[in-house]
């Protein structure tokens, strides 16, 4: 019998040393559970978490760095970036609120009533002004109202206003280059910005025993061009006598070193003032801003034939006394093929073909050639793809595809037509004929420098591949230059200095068929004076009334401006015996009206005058420049029959 104090044992007795090892597992868990949170705090996210806090009872204004500058390869600051400053009121740290827009509107020429709607509103902080001048800066600090906070912002200006409009270009409201040298190089020239801060409340307001800190900006680095500020003003003037003259549609002008392919000036109208610029206009913003220098084709006409000549010596399909015979026309593929010369140039050596821009001998060196030979000159020499100048914008020429070229085409192609090419395509093509026979990249960055001035990046230019002969290009110097001095381009001859050129005439077209009455006047120049291996090339675009050869309204505008670019490189002149001949005295240009053609063109010959002939009649029934008109021998006379 059991006792009742005998107490009944279970069969698992309870041992609380058995739950010891799970509440320790559980303690060490959570201890490191713990530690991992505060590491990742700490180091992990410890960043992101201060930044937060930092954001919570700091305040921040922007700095914004200045944008490098744009300059000449002289110096001169083509465009450049002033200090403005932008200004902030905060609502809650302003305590005299109708002072403080009163201030604003004696400053600024504000409204009171809307100014003090504007800074009474429940907000951290309102702007109330931007590009805020250093003087409207001291006038507002000079009050010693509290409230009112500054940050630096920067203003883009050009000195010279409307001056290398398409190739500087221009940036947007925030500093970002958009078009031009401005968009192209705008990793060189934007900077990096910084930051003032101030410790301030929840609400936004400074505390009184809080700092600031001021986090400086990085300013932009500088870019150095080829350009040449001087140049580009000789150019402008040009292009002002071109529109005072002929009230063109347009007028384009580069002036390019044709051994190394750097652009000295470049120049368009029409345009704007980069201090203007026409952003509520978009139309006339999107035609002025681009340049038609790289972007638009047209078509060359005789200034083209400077390559079908380089190209056909130099594949020795014809020589220099090889002579042609031009009727005034060629029939090719059942198609008859005027010459420029209505009546004919008769028998011609290919020199003379050169000279007088016979489109008859251009058709035969282009048809001597053939499609294949013609084609692959063509490519060595760049016209089928982008020239790679440093612009926004460039486009390529514009070819038949060569399987598809007929031989009536050929024959178009020989003296510039059925073709369409960029400015600086055909400047960059012709510039290897002239220079040896090597190809050269168009470029307008001559160097980067940072803000100490070093040097951290440049263009390293080269010619490349060997197209012509040294001996071709030597030949072709010689015939261009008597294009200047005996031929169409006379005009821009400068006596004491050796040019060669080319003129150019060509119809426009209008869907697809000639547009009456529409023409581009062009020359392309090359000096051969030692220090100045400037090529130019003018075009004039729809010249108004009945003068619109290219010997008469581009070739002497080239001319001035070469004998402007010699004086300013003090470049002497070197007089040969020939060159008093070449020019003549000044003299009263007779009446040739009422004459026979014949009887004119005789005339003119010996008075050593160039004569363009336009009308298909035999008498002669008006001219220009008119009678009694003072000229020497080279201006060119444009009969009317």
């Amino acid at each position: 019998m059991k006792r009742k104090t005998d107490i009944e044992q279970p069969n698992h007795l309870y041992n609380p040393t058995k739950r010891l090892p799970a509440v320790l597992l559980l303690v060490v868990f959570l201890f490191v559970a713990v530690f991992v949170k505060v590491f990742a705090v700490m180091l992990i996210e410890g960043g992101e978490l201060q930044t937060k806090a930092i954001n919570q009872w700091m305040r921040d204004l922007p700095t914004d760095a200045p944008r490098g500058s744009i300059l000449d390869r002289n110096g001169v600051v083509l465009a450049a970036t002033a200090t403005r400053y932008n200004l902030y009121v905060r609502p809650s740290a302003t305590p005299d609120k109708p002072a403080v827009a009163q201030l604003l509107c004696n400053v600024f020429g504000y409204d009171y009533e809307s100014t003090l709607n504007k800074i009474s509103k429940r907000t951290s902080e309102v702007t109330v002004a931007t590009k805020v001048t250093k003087e409207q800066l001291n006038a507002v600090y000079a009050s010693g109202l509290s409230g009112i906070y500054y940050a630096e912002d920067n203003h883009r200006y050009y000195p010279y206003g409307d001056f290398m409009t398409q190739v500087l270009g221009f940036c947007s409201s925030d500093g970002y280059g958009q078009t031009g040298i401005e968009s192209y190089y705008n990793k060189y020239l934007t900077g990096v910005n910084g930051q003032i801060m101030a410790e301030t409340d929840l609400i936004g307001r400074p505390l009184g025993s809080g700092g600031s800190y001021y986090l400086p900006s990085i300013a932009g680095m500088d870019v150095v061009t080829t350009l040449d500020h001087t140049v580009q003003q000789i150019v402008d003037g040009a292009i002002a006598k071109a529109v005072a003259r002929y009230n063109p549609k347009g007028v384009a002008c580069i002036v390019m070193d044709y051994n190394t392919g750097g652009v000295v000036a470049l120049s368009e109208y029409p345009s704007f003032d980069l201090n203007d610029v026409p952003r509520d206009d978009l139309e006339a913003l999107f035609l002025h801003s681009k340049s038609s220098i790289v972007s638009s084709v047209y078509e060359p006409g005789s200034t083209f034939k400077i390559l079908t000549a380089a190209a056909a010596l130099d594949a020795g399909k014809v020589n220099p006394s090889d002579r042609f015979y031009c009727a005034g026309t060629r029939t090719v593929d059942g198609q008859r093929i005027r010459c420029w010369k209505a009546k004919g140039h008769g028998s011609i050596d290919f020199a003379g073909g050169v000279e007088g821009s016979c489109n008859c001998v251009f058709m035969d060196c282009a048809l001597r050639m053939g499609t294949g030979v013609f084609y692959d000159y063509l490519r060595g020499f760049g016209l089928t793809k982008k020239t790679g100048i440093d612009m926004t914008g460039e486009t390529s020429g514009i070819f038949i595809a060569q399987d598809a070229v007929k031989t009536v085409d050929l024959a178009r192609i020989g003296f510039g037509h059925a073709v369409a090419v960029t400015p600086i395509g055909l400047i960059s093509a012709t510039s290897a004929v002239m220079n040896g026979g090597r190809t050269v990249t168009p470029h307008l960055l001559s160097s980067v420098k940072d803000i100490r001035g070093n040097v951290v990046a440049g263009a390293s230019p080269s010619q490349g591949a060997q197209i012509v002969s040294p001996a071709t290009s030597s030949t072709m110097r010689t015939l261009l230059e008597r294009v200047v001095t005996a031929g169409s381009g006379k005009g821009a001859y400068v006596p004491g200095y050796h040019i060669a050129g080319k003129t150019g005439t060509a119809q426009k077209y209008a869907n697809g068929s000639i547009a009456s009455g529409k023409y581009i006047s062009s020359f392309l120049g090359f000096s051969l004076v030692e220090g100045a291996n400037l090529a130019v090339l003018l075009i004039v675009d729809e010249p108004q009334g009945y003068v619109y050869y290219g010997s008469q309204v581009a070739a002497p505008l080239v001319g001035d401006i070469y004998s402007s670019i010699f004086d300013y490189l003090g470049i002497a002149p070197v007089y040969t015996g020939e060159e008093k001949d070449i020019v003549g005295e000044t003299f009263n240009l007779p009446d040739f009206t009422g004459m026979s053609l014949v009887e004119a063109r005789n005339a003119l010959a010996k008075l050593g005058l160039y004569c363009e002939i336009d009308g298909d009649g035999s008498v002669v029934k008006g001219q220009y420049p008119e009678a009694g008109v003072k000229v020497d021998k080279r201006n060119a006379v444009l009969l009317l029959t």
